[in-house]
C-alpha cells in the first residue's frame, strides 16, 4: 500500500527491472525492482534570460467510487535554475462492486452489514445495498517541490521534497468478519499514512580517467503508519503506532569509453530506524493502559553497506555482453523491553556477495536472443523476523533464528520481428530458493497457542526453508503495422513450490494477461482491451493464510476478464478530453489474494490542459 504515496500524476517514468541482477538495489530486489522516477524541472535552452512557466492540470471523475482528482504543476525555469511545484488532491468514496456474478457464489464478497454507533452503542446494521462496500473510501493530498540549479556546464544539484497525507483508511477485510451474528469488529484501520521524502543530488559530467557521469545522493525519508481497532461493543481501542526513518546515502559513477564500453560502479548505505509503540485508549474516558506492539517495543536499528559494479561492452550490432557484482553487508538490532514474547534482544547479521552475467544476442536483424544468469540475496528484515500479527485465527510471531535467503536464476528469451507485420517475446525463468523465508508452525514457551488482543490464536512464525522455486513465462505479441490499427496481447505464468515441505509457495498469482485493440490517428486515439485472471484453485494457496484464503471461496480464487474501452481527443495540442468506460459488463470479480472486490462499470472522464 506505500505505493499510493507516489503521486502517478507527477511521474516521468515508471521502470520495471526483473530479476536479482539489478545489482544497485540491494538485498531485497530478489524479483525485482519497480523504480518510481518524478519529473525533474526544466530550464531555459539557450541561455535564455526570461523565465519561462510552463502548467499541467487535469480533473477527474469516477462513478464507480465518485472518485474524484484534481491535480496542477508549474515548472519555472530559468537560465540557470528551474522549479517544479506539483499538488494532487484525491477523494474517493465507496467502491460500487460488479453486479453479474458466478451464480455458484452468489453472496461471495458482499457487504451484508456493517457496524454504526447509534445511542452510545455499536449496532450491526443491514447494508441496502451489499455490492455497495462500506468503508472504502479515503482521501489523500500529495505535494512535491524540486529545485534544480545549474552550477556549470559540467555540475548541477536537484533538491526533492515529497509530502504525502492520506485520511484514516479502512480495513474492509478486517470489518467483514463476523463473530456469531455480529461483526467481529466496530472499528478496524490505518490512520493517516504519511509520508516526507527529501533529498539532494549532485550531478558532474566530466570525461576524466574515472567517471564520464558522477552523481551522489542524499536522502531522508519518514513514514508514519497507524494501527487502529476495536472489537464489537468494546469500548477499548486497540492502537499499534510505527515511526520508520530512513537515511540513505548513495555514490554512483558511469565510465564510458570507446562508445562500445560502460562501467558503472558504486556504494551506498542506508539506516533505518523504526519506533513501535501499543496501548489501549478508552474512547469514552480516553484512559490509556499497555498493549502489544506490532515490532520490537525497544525499537529497531538496521543498515548495510555495499559496493557494487557492473561492465556492459557492445560488440558492433551483433551482440552484447554484461556482467555484475555487488556485496552487501546488513546488520538488525532489535530490543524488547516488555510485552507477551520471551525475547529480550534479536541481533541478525548477514553480508553476502551476489552477481549476474548477461548476454545478448542478434542474429539477424528480425531475431533478439537473452541468456541471464545470476544469483541473489535477502537478509530478512523486521517485518520478517520481529513482527506481531494476527489474522484469521494464526498469529505471526518473531523467530530470532531466521537467517537470510538466497536464489540462483536463469532467465531465456526470444523475440522475433517480421517487419510491417507483428513483434513475438517469449521470456522464461528458474529461480531455486535455499533457506527460503516461509510461515511454519510455532511454538512459544512450548505452547502452540497464545492470547494476543484478548482473543486466542494458533501461533506461527517465519523459518528458513531448505529448498523451494519459482518458475514461469511471459508472452509478448504486438502488432508492426504501418497503419492507425493495431494490437498487442501479453500472457503471464507462474508457479512457486517449497521443495523441502511440498507445500505451494506463497504470493504466486494465477495465469494473468491482458490483450488491446488500439486506434490512433491525428488527435484521436482509442484502445479497446480486455484483462483476464485465470483460476486459482484452493490446493495451490498457501497454507497458513498468506494468500488471504479466508477472502475466497472455498474452491480458490475465481476466474474472470473485464472489457473496456479508452479514448482520447486533443484539442490544439492544448486541452485532451479522456473518456473511459471499464469493466463494460459490470462484472463482479476479486483480485487474487485481495480483500476488495474490484470496481464495477465505471465510466470515468479526464480534461487535461497545459499551458507552455
Amino acid at each position: 500500500q506505500n505505493a499510493i504515496t507516489i503521486d502517478n500524476a507527477i511521474l516521468d517514468k515508471v521502470e520495471i527491472i526483473y530479476g536479482p541482477g539489478s545489482l544497485i538495489y540491494g538485498s531485497d530486489a530478489l524479483g525485482g525492482v519497480i523504480h518510481y522516477i518524478t519529473r525533474d524541472p526544466i530550464i531555459s535552452e539557450n541561455n535564455e534570460s526570461v523565465m519561462r512557466i510552463k502548467t499541467n492540470a487535469y480533473i477527474q471523475y469516477s462513478s464507480a467510487n465518485s472518485g474524484k482528482t484534481g491535480h496542477l504543476d508549474i515548472n519555472t525555469a530559468g537560465r540557470n535554475i528551474g522549479l517544479l511545484t506539483s499538488i494532487t488532491l484525491r477523494d474517493f468514496d465507496d467502491i460500487l462492486m460488479g453486479e453479474n456474478k458466478n451464480p455458484f457464489y452468489e453472496d461471495f464478497g458482499e457487504v451484508k452489514h456493517y457496524v454504526k454507533r447509534i445511542n452510545g452503542q455499536d449496532s450491526t446494521v443491514r447494508n441496502p445495498n451489499p455490492l455497495l462496500q462500506k468503508n472504502t473510501g479515503y482521501s489523500q493530498i500529495d505535494l512535491l517541490q524540486k529545485i534544480r540549479f545549474k552550477i556549470s556546464r559540467q555540475t548541477e544539484m536537484i533538491a526533492n521534497i515529497q509530502y504525502s497525507s492520506s485520511s484514516d483508511i479502512d480495513r474492509l477485510d478486517y470489518l467483514n468478519d463476523y463473530n456469531g451474528d455480529n461483526l467481529k469488529y466496530a472499528e478496524y484501520y490505518y490512520g493517516p499514512q504519511n509520508r516526507l521524502f527529501a533529498s539532494l543530488k549532485a550531478s558532474f559530467n566530466n570525461e576524466c580517467p574515472f567517471y564520464s557521469v558522477m552523481n551522489t545522493i542524499i536522502a531522508y525519508q519518514k513514514i508514519d503508519e497507524d494501527r487502529y481497532s476495536r472489537r464489537f461493543r468494546n469500548d477499548e481501542r486497540f492502537v499499534q503506532k510505527e515511526d520508520v526513518n530512513v537515511f540513505t546515502y548513495n555514490h554512483d559513477f558511469r565510465k564510458e569509453w570507446m562508445k562500445n564500453n560502460v562501467l558503472n560502479y558504486g556504494l551506498e548505505f542506508n539506516f533505518n530506524h523504526i519506533g513501535s509503540t501499543g496501548y489501549y485508549e478508552n474512547i469514552l474516558d480516553h484512559t490509556i493502559t499497555p498493549g502489544e506492539t506490532r515490532y520490537p517495543d525497544g525499537g529497531t536499528e538496521a543498515w548495510s553497506a555495499a559496493v557494487y559494479g557492473n561492465y556492459k561492452w557492445i560488440k558492433g550490432s551483433k551482440y552484447s555482453f554484461s556482467t555484475g557484482m555487488r556485496y552487501q553487508y546488513s546488520a538488525y538490532s532489535s530490543e524488547f523491553k516488555s510485552g507477551i514474547l520471551p525475547y529480550k534482544k534479536i541481533n541478525i547479521n548477514n553480508g553476502a556477495l551476489t552477481g549476474s552475467v548477461r548476454m545478448i544476442c542478434y542474429p539477424g536483424r528480425d531475431w533478439r536472443f537473452s541468456c541471464i544468469a545470476s544469483t541473489g540475496f535477502r537478509n530478512p528484515n523486521v517485518d520478517d523476523y520481529g513482527k506481531v500479527r494476527a489474522k484469521d485465527g494464526l498469529v505471526t510471531v518473531p523467530n530470532p533464528g531466521l537467517s537470510a535467503e538466497y536464489t540462483y536464476n536463469v532467465q531465456l528469451g526470444a523475440c522475433k520481428t517480421v517487419a510491417g507485420f507483428i513483434k513475438f517475446n517469449i521470456t522464461a525463468y528458474y529461480t531455486w530458493l535455499t533457506d527460503a523465508i516461509v510461515r511454519s508452525d510455532f511454538t512459544l514457551n512450548g505452547s502452540d497457542s497464545l492470547e494476543y488482543d484478548n482473543e486466542m490464536y494458533k501461533i506461527i512464525t517465519n523459518i528458513n526453508a531448505n529448498k523451494a522455486y519459482i518458475r514461469g513465462m511471459t508472452f509478448y505479441l504486438a502488432s508492426d503495422l504501418k497503419s492507425p490499427f493495431g494490437f498487442k496481447s501479453t500472457l503471464n505464468l507462474n508457479k512457486g513450490q517449497d521443495v523441502s515441505d511440498e507445500v505451494p509457495l506463497a504470493h504466486i498469482p494465477p495465469v494473468f494477461g491482458r490483450t488491446s485493440l488500439i486506434f490512433k490517428k491525428n488527435s484521436f486515439s482509442g484502445e479497446f482491451f480486455s484483462e483476464y485472471n485465470g483460476w486459482k484453485k484452493i490446493k495451490y494457496f498457501s497454507p497458513l493464510g498468506e494468500d488471504n484464503e479466508s477472502e475466497s471461496t472455498i474452491h480458490g480464487s475465481p476466474s474472470w476478464f473485464t472489457l473496456n474501452i479508452h479514448a482520447g481527443y486533443s484539442i490544439k495540442n492544448h486541452l485532451t478530453i479522456q473518456l473511459a468506460l471499464e469493466n463494460i459488463l459490470d462484472t463482479f470479480y476479486k483480485p487474487f489474494a485481495s480483500g476488495i472486490c474490484a470496481p464495477g462499470r465505471n465510466f470515468i472522464i479526464t480534461l487535461r490542459g497545459k499551458i507552455n
